[in-house]
């Protein structure tokens, strides 16, 4: 073989290989749901579940552990060294572990936290919100007003939750089936 043909086909491997690499470096992912609910489990463990017509977007990667947001959302944050990081229309929510409740609409952000603190930061301000407080940010007045938390969400999280419980179950019943037929055939492997 010639030595320029060699070289030719090095360099185009190389290129074609390096393409295919920078694809896949930034590639996103998006999950979203329309007349149902969504549990997500996140790259760092991490849950999302997602109420009607809600979605989430996120590197593959998700070293930034940040998610642009859209509609209502429960987030069961794990504790990282990483911030935690939703990005919303009207502001951000940034996190290190807990249990909160996003709903981004057009017209509001509304923050309610179940279990620690997070901070929400809009365009002029930043505050806290702790366990039991909501936080609201909408079109008509300025700044984030805080209040105690209704904890509206519960109910089609608590819809979502019996959905996943029958899956875990099916799931769990399943697999002691297939767990059954492998021992069986590992001993008939062993005979």
């Amino acid at each position: 073989m010639n030595k320029n043909i060699l070289i030719r086909r090095i360099l185009v491997s190389l290129t074609i290989f390096i393409s295919l690499l920078v694809s896949c470096k930034g590639s996103t992912i998006k999950k979203s749901t329309l007349n149902s609910f969504k549990a997500v489990h996140l790259p760092d463990n991490s849950i999302a579940l997602l109420n009607n017509n809600s979605s989430i977007e996120f590197d593959q990667d998700f070293n930034e552990r940040t998610i642009k947001q859209t509609g209502e959302v429960f987030y069961i944050v794990r504790k990282g060294n990483t911030p935690f990081i939703i990005e919303t229309e009207k502001g951000k929510i940034k996190v290190i572990g807990t249990e909160f409740n996003v709903k981004s609409l057009e017209e509001e952000l509304e923050v309610e936290v179940e279990k620690g603190i997070v901070k929400l930061k809009t365009n002029t301000l930043e505050k806290e919100v702790k366990k039991g407080q909501k936080a609201l940010v909408n079109n008509t007045e300025k700044g984030i007003k805080i209040g105690k938390a209704e904890f509206k969400y519960k109910k089609w999280k608590k819809n979502l939750d019996k959905d996943l419980k029958k899956i875990y179950k099916k799931i769990k019943k399943t697999s002691k089936k297939v767990g059954k037929e492998v021992k069986k055939e590992l001993k008939n492997l062993k005979k």
